[in-house]
């Protein structure tokens, strides 16, 4: 009866249960893709070529549940389900931009001093986060961002595109 509680206070519609279906299946072909495409080449299969189909997806909640969906199964910790920056930005990124919510996503690197052993003495750190109109974009943690140096955006300043249309 909780199982049947849960869906009927998260999923409003048959579009709401492919949503997060859709979400869990990235959370499976995203660590595959890292591991196998250079990273430019992974972004470009990744970046929806047009959201003319997903219009009617870009009601005012429909970002809410990408979130919402996203964050949920990626906080089940459970088996690939493991909530990283990296796996967290790059389904936020498809998925927001497939419904015409322009964001970008960076990486960065800080150096991490702390001293683990005088043979070791510190090591580099990344994270991944979103950008929407240059804006620092659903990080949980704004100083911990603004520690990193940004390596690589994609898409490029030159392509950005300034609007969001939801």
């Amino acid at each position: 009866m909780k199982i049947v509680n849960k869906i009927k206070n998260n999923f409003y519609s048959l579009r709401d249960i492919w949503l997060f279906i859709s979400i869990i299946l990235g959370t499976i072909v995203l660590p595959l893709m890292v591991k196998f495409l250079p990273l430019p080449r992974m972004m470009q299969v990744i970046t929806p070529a047009s959201t003319k189909r997903y219009n009617v997806l870009c009601d005012g909640s429909t970002k809410e549940k990408i979130i919402k969906y996203t964050d949920y199964i990626l906080n089940r910790n459970f088996f690939i389900w493991r909530d990283t920056c990296l796996k967290r930005s790059l389904l936020l990124y498809h998925f927001l931009n497939k419904i015409g919510v322009k964001v970008r996503i960076c990486f960065g690197v800080k150096y991490n001093d702390t001293m683990i052993s005088k043979d070791h003495k510190g090591s580099l750190e990344g994270h991944a986060w979103l950008l929407l109109n240059g804006e620092i974009f659903l990080e949980r943690n704004l100083e911990i961002v603004k520690k990193y140096k940004v390596t690589y955006c994609f898409p490029s300043f030159q392509r950005q595109v300034r609007q969001e249309r939801c």
